[in-house]
């Protein structure tokens, strides 16, 4: 989804900074101008053209580069956006917009890690800017939401995302115990999760149930540190305060930060008496996590490799090691990891997205985590400024991706619009709301009232288009469809749109003009869907070994995507 970094601002700098040039009339001007004019337009296959033209008489300039990558992008080209986004980026270090973009581009490619890196650092350039803390907050919850899908898609995923569930909630509760509860049944050999669901258990005073949790952490995971925390919980609760310190303290020369959670999570009921105190009862008393430092010296574990310092869970010791090689991906993994244990959840999630492959269930409860956080993060400096459309904004954001509450996000977006009765992008956010809600006719007004604000809003065409094809009614779906591919000839999506409700209009020859090169120059069917339309139409007009060969590809590429759901989890965008 584009963010559209400084959407505001933009023509009118483009605009001002061509009158003061207008005077000299170079090429390099005029082809500029036109380059402008055109994208206003909302005529990409126009405005390129020309942009690539003014790029090539100057290579540096950072209007024309900008610009250029961005109707790349708004075309659906992002390959071909990221370099003229880079050299933007270079030549204007202030500049949050192209930053912002280029984070745009390279999700559309894929490259999750460099995309979370780029919002980051427009994030740094623009630290206050609305734009920029809605791009990253965006992206993350769009991870959130695609991470989410994929990890549902087995037993044993599905305790990650019953334990990201958990996180959410505050200690001491039913529910959040229920839910670890179902994670372990689910996946028992997650990392810790047998230690975590026994402190719940303490917490909620199940001492019984806490006992047997501890008899599978020790049989399971005896070094985790969740199951030290457990196991000096269980000291306390039988008096034994030296053995439970001890404990604690272990936990602690591993990683104060895990230390500090524990200290967190202890029961506050659960305390010596006062003549029993040591330096690390009273920040237990205090919740006191200045004091951790202060009476705690971690051990070292010098010498020791970056494998040795994971299992041992010596955290801030693995995340001061030097980044690896980008190609390194398990060490990004165990890197990743240890940054999200020690809170670092920014510079967490490059990491963690380029080990996921390597780290599975662990890197996606990790980037779940921790999406979730920046994206709260994201809300408490909007919150902190009294921007309150862009706090009701981005809560409906949260609860359409992360919750899944289609009909809160709704209200929210309502609110915002209330206040900014004007903006097309909530508009279009409230089309989004309404179309997941089923409630299609106000997803249609929606959409519209988005086109009313920005007519050349290939959010709101493409939603309009979708509402269309989900009720079965083509003709309208196609003529929104022709206006999108007027605006942009190269949009594959509105292409393979036409064909399919051509071919279900009964007009085969048509939908094999639009469906056959689009799909032949590359469009991605994962689920070989788009394969089958084609293979029908072809069978339709007579042409019977093109249907075959386009049925044996569909069927080629649904055993692939069932294959991969299996086991990838990148495939969801």
């Amino acid at each position: 989804m584009l963010v559209r970094f400084g959407c505001i601002c933009l023509i009118p700098m483009l605009a001002a900074c061509l009158v003061a040039r207008a005077a000299t009339q170079s090429d390099f001007e005029i082809l500029l101008k036109k380059g402008v004019t055109l994208s206003q337009q909302a005529d990409y296959a126009g405005a390129i053209p020309a942009l690539e033209q003014a790029r090539q008489l100057a290579p540096r300039h950072y209007l024309a580069n900008l610009l250029l990558g961005v109707d790349l992008l708004r075309s659906g080209r992002p390959a071909e956006a990221v370099d003229p986004l880079q050299v933007a980026a270079e030549v204007n270090l202030n500049d949050a917009a192209a930053m912002g973009y280029l984070g745009e581009a390279q999700t559309a490619m894929g490259d999750f890690a460099r995309a979370a890196e780029s919002f980051q650092a427009a994030v740094s350039r623009a630290p206050h800017s609305e734009e920029t803390l809605l791009g990253w907050a965006d992206f993350g919850l769009e991870r959130f939401r695609a991470l989410a899908t994929w990890l549902r898609g087995t037993q044993k995923r599905t305790a990650v995302v019953l334990r990201v569930e958990a996180e959410s909630m505050e200690d001491g509760t039913k529910p959040r115990e229920n839910l670890l509860r179902q994670s372990a049944a689910n996946n028992p050999e997650q990392p810790g999760i047998w230690g975590e669901l026994g402190v719940a258990e303490v917490q909620l005073g199940m001492r019984r149930e806490a006992e047997e949790s501890l008899k599978i952490a020790r049989e399971r995971q005896p070094t985790a540190s969740a199951t030290w925390q457990l196991e000096a919980l269980m000291e306390a609760v039988a008096g034994n305060w030296p053995e439970a310190e001890t404990r604690l303290r272990a936990v602690g020369e591993r990683s104060p930060a895990a230390l500090r959670r524990a200290i967190a999570a202890w029961p506050r009921t659960l305390l010596p008496d006062h003549d029993a105190d040591g330096s690390l009862w009273q920040c237990v008393r205090e919740r006191s996590t200045d004091c951790v430092a202060a009476n705690l010296s971690p051990k070292t574990g010098a010498g020791q490799s970056a494998e040795q310092l994971f299992a041992e869970e010596r955290w801030e010791q693995l995340a001061a090691v030097p980044p690896p090689a980008v190609d390194q991906t398990a060490v990004w993994f165990r890197r990743g990891v240890a940054l999200g244990e020690i809170g670092d959840c920014a510079q967490a999630i490059p990491a963690l997205e380029r080990g996921l492959k390597d780290g599975a269930e662990t890197a996606g409860y990790w980037l779940e985590i921790c999406y979730g956080a920046e994206a709260g993060r994201a809300a408490a400096q909007l919150m902190s400024q009294g921007n309150e459309a862009a706090i009701h904004r981005l809560r409906g954001d949260m609860l359409l991706r992360m919750k899944d509450d289609a009909a809160a996000a709704a209200a929210e977006y309502a609110e915002a619009q209330r206040l900014r009765p004007k903006d097309a992008d909530l508009s279009e956010r409230l089309a989004e709301a309404y179309s997941a809600l089923g409630d299609m006719a106000r997803a249609k007004q929606a959409a519209n009232n988005a086109l009313a604000e920005d007519p050349h809003s290939m959010l709101a065409l493409r939603r309009l288009a979708l509402v269309a094809m989900s009720e079965r009614d083509y003709p309208e779906a196609l003529v929104v469809l022709k206006k999108m591919a007027a605006m942009d000839p190269t949009n594959a999506w509105a292409r393979v749109q036409m064909g399919t409700a051509y071919a279900q209009s009964g007009r085969p020859e048509e939908a094999v003009r639009y469906l056959k090169p689009t799909l032949a120059a590359g469009y991605p069917d994962e689920k070989g869907a788009l394969h089958a339309v084609l293979a029908g139409a072809l069978r339709e007009l007579g042409r019977e070994q093109e249907a075959k060969t386009a049925a044996a590809e569909a069927s080629r590429l649904a055993d692939s995507f069932q294959a991969r759901g299996k086991r990838s989890p990148d495939d969801h965008q």
